[in-house]
């Protein structure tokens, strides 16, 4: 009985140990998954680019002017307004048309290399977003 009680709580000391290291191993692994030094050595391009995104996203967001309304294309330009092609172009909403759409294509592409690169670094979280992306479906 005593030979059976040392070695449960042998059993017991190299689980905790092990459970220890395996804690310590998981804690090593979000640090460096969350070191933003380590993931811009290692992919300076994402990095980049993931920043570019952002800085656009804060842009727009913290856009206060509203769009002026595009001018008629036979009304004259006024007094210091340079007619340039862009401005042209811009008289039918073509270019805001063509940079909304590549604001949104350039973000969707970077939602989605984000939510890749999160699903690789984290376990788990394809399934948590899936769960997450059904709630709101139903929800709305």
């Amino acid at each position: 009985m005593d030979q059976t009680v040392r070695e449960i709580e042998a059993h017991i000391d190299r689980t905790r140990d092990r459970l220890g290291s395996n804690l310590q191993e998981l804690e090593d692994k979000v640090d460096a998954a969350t070191d933003w030094r380590e993931q811009f050595r290692s992919r300076p391009f994402a990095v980049l680019g993931v920043a570019c995104v952002a800085g656009a996203l804060v842009g727009a967001a913290l856009q206060t002017r509203p769009r002026r309304p595009a001018r008629p294309a036979l009304e004259p330009p006024s007094q210091g307004y340079r007619a340039s092609p862009l401005r042209r172009i811009d008289a039918d909403g073509q270019l805001l048309d063509l940079w909304d759409n590549i604001r949104g294509a350039l973000l969707g592409v970077a939602a989605a290399r984000v939510q890749r690169y999160i699903g690789e670094a984290i376990p788990g979280f394809d399934d948590e977003y899936r769960r997450a992306a059904q709630r709101r479906s139903h929800s709305a």
